[in-house]
């Protein structure tokens, strides 16, 4: 009786040992899988036309986007910064879990009259890759953002002016000169006019990029480069080829957190 009594202690032993590995080791093994989306916006219209050159690619509404915004947080997703995920990277913080990031590229006007509006609502951050060369301009209709509007949503801290390049070129069609030289100028430009940048991020125009390009960036000081669709996942980010989600005109908060399941 004894015997039996003290294999039966033995064995619920065991049992718990074995279920409280599983327990602890469980949680690393989904963070190491976490999926880290990073959603592409670019301008932003009141009213959505008839007809787009882009077949409604590259536009969106502010109720559409604040509609995503309130359906991802709903959805526990936690938005951070480039800043934020390269620290997570290097294990300085920790990620948190369902992280997201919002990108807009081009540097339009309407990140600032319909969009920062609502990123102060919800108090979430969003990067700008701008084309400095656009500052303060209006190019085919469209208008830029000015230094002054950039320094506002910098200073507030939810918001990065990151670089999509000096002038908005395929930059697989040009020199590893041609190119450093561009990315050079245009952050010497954005720390002329809003500080010193810890971090470097780049977003390449089209998503046009070679070997050779993307080599030559990162010897020369650029942290992150962005130029791909995609999904990134935590326990193989790689700085220099970061995916990104492009969200077409009105697509839905569910639309968005389908293809962040589906996506890979």
């Amino acid at each position: 009786m004894k015997i039996k009594h003290f294999v039966l202690i033995v064995a619920l032993a065991i049992i718990i040992v074995v279920t409280a590995i599983i327990f602890v080791e469980q949680p690393k093994e989904n963070s190491n899988n976490i999926k880290i989306p990073i959603l592409l916006y670019h301008d932003f219209v009141k009213l959505v036309p008839d007809s787009a050159p882009d077949n409604f690619n590259y536009i969106n509404t502010p109720e559409s986007f604040e509609e995503n915004i309130k359906t991802l947080l709903d959805n526990g997703y936690n938005f951070m910064s480039f800043q934020e995920l390269n620290d997570a990277i290097n294990k300085k913080i920790e990620l948190p879990k369902k992280p997201i990031l919002i990108n807009m590229d081009d540097g339009y006007y309407s990140n600032y009259e319909y969009i920062y509006p609502i990123l102060k609502k919800y108090n979430i951050k969003a990067s700008i890759f701008v084309v400095t060369d656009n500052i303060g301009k209006e190019l085919d209709s469209k208008k830029y953002l000015s230094w002054e509007q950039c320094l506002e949503m910098q200073n507030s801290g939810l918001v990065e002016i990151l670089s999509h390049s000096k002038r908005h070129v395929f930059y697989d069609k040009l020199s590893v000169r041609e190119i450093v030289d561009d990315v050079k100028k245009s952050y010497k430009v954005i720390e002329k006019n809003l500080g010193n940048k810890s971090l470097k991020v780049f977003a390449y125009p089209y998503g046009a990029f070679t070997s050779k390009t993307v080599w030559a960036l990162k010897i020369n000081g650029i942290d992150m480069q962005v130029y791909d669709l995609g999904m990134n996942y935590y326990n193989n980010f790689n700085k220099n080829y970061i995916k990104r989600i492009n969200i077409p005109c009105e697509m839905t908060g569910i639309e968005i957190i389908d293809e962040i399941n589906n996506t890979n």
